[in-house]
């Protein structure tokens, strides 16, 4: 536990739940096409309270009232553009400011952390969440990360994961509520003991898949001989960016084939963690480009790579951050299979 709190205590900020963030992600929807006026009306109502309540107010109307002219007329100024603006939504979210009811100027800007013990935390925990659509890679740390910080143990955060992605599917686009979902199933699966019986009755360790297996290609030999100049091609974004030299096609044929990979013949992994991370995701859930695994795919990962010469850790995979520059130049590479 203390291994998983050190990796994230280098830079958790970006799974801080926290008002200022949701706010500038919503504040963007409302400024595109995908604005749904209801979810931007509910986050007014909810944000001013909680702002009011535990935020710092830019200036105050007692201010006002000893301030010299130039500040009443700042101040008078500011009012009037929040009242004209009250009934317009898209202008209210353009001010980016609103009075309370006793005179004082707040900014929606303000940063109010959300906890466990906050009121409505899993609506804040929602809309965070919805902030992850344009980078779902991110999802998995964010989640790992709440269950580190906010809740005592799995069980516990998988139940309220499963009600609140339940409670707010509006809020959450497919991809986004479908990340989470299949966190939750890889999460289960890492912290159960799945078992199996075979004909004898006897129950054994589920064992999860040996290497990763095309989908729909019934003659592998037959495939790879028509796709060798794609393969070609592959191999060579490989080799460039992310898999040692001295890997062959062999080695990538390999672990597509579903076959028992030879500890000797892993493919070096030279690019990052988070990379490694991307490509499975890319491999087993964007694209759906292999067989889909369920159960055991970062163990599965582990039997078809390593890195600086040694085994790569689950974990090590499976809570991989970092960079995400080259996430398109994966999606590339992996189209091509």
């Amino acid at each position: 536990m203390n291994t998983i709190k050190n990796a994230f205590s280098e830079d958790s900020s970006p799974y801080i739940i926290n008002t200022a963030d949701i706010w500038e992600n919503e504040r963007n929807i409302v400024f595109s096409e995908n604005v749904n006026e209801k979810i931007a009306i509910t986050l007014i109502s909810n944000l001013q309270p909680i702002i009011e309540l535990k935020g710092e107010c830019d200036f105050r109307f007692d201010e006002n009232e000893k301030g010299d002219d130039a500040f009443k007329t700042y101040y008078s100024r500011k009012m009037n553009i929040f009242l004209e603006s009250s009934h317009d939504l898209k202008a209210l979210y353009g001010i980016e400011f609103f009075f309370d009811s006793k005179g004082n100027c707040f900014s929606f800007y303000t940063p109010i952390e959300i906890t466990k013990n906050d009121s409505n935390f899993d609506y804040w925990f929602a809309l965070f969440l919805r902030k992850f659509d344009q980078n779902i890679f991110e999802i998995e740390n964010f989640l790992e990360y709440q269950l580190l910080i906010n809740f005592n143990n799995q069980t516990e955060f998988s139940t309220f994961l499963k009600l609140c992605l339940r409670q707010h599917s509006d809020i959450l686009s497919s991809k986004v509520f479908q990340t989470a979902q299949e966190w939750l199933v890889n999460k289960a699966d890492q912290n159960t003991i799945i078992t199996r019986k075979n004909n004898k009755g006897i129950e054994s360790n589920f064992v999860p898949s040996h290497s990763f297996k095309l989908k729909d290609v019934n003659d592998l030999k037959l495939y790879f001989e028509d796709k060798a100049i794609i393969y070609s091609e592959i191999m060579d974004g490989l080799r460039k960016h992310f898999v040692h030299q001295s890997t062959k096609f062999q080695h990538l044929k390999d672990i597509l084939s579903g076959i028992k990979i030879d500890p000797k013949n892993r493919i070096e992994w030279t690019g990052s963690y988070k990379e490694l991370n991307m490509f499975v995701t890319i491999l087993n859930y964007d694209s759906k480009k292999i067989q889909p695994i369920k159960n055991g795919i970062w163990e599965t990962a582990c039997y078809c790579f390593i890195k600086k010469g040694e085994e790569i850790q689950v974990d090590q995979l499976s809570k991989a951050n970092g960079s995400v520059q080259k996430k398109n130049l994966l999606i590339e590479i992996v189209e091509k299979l």
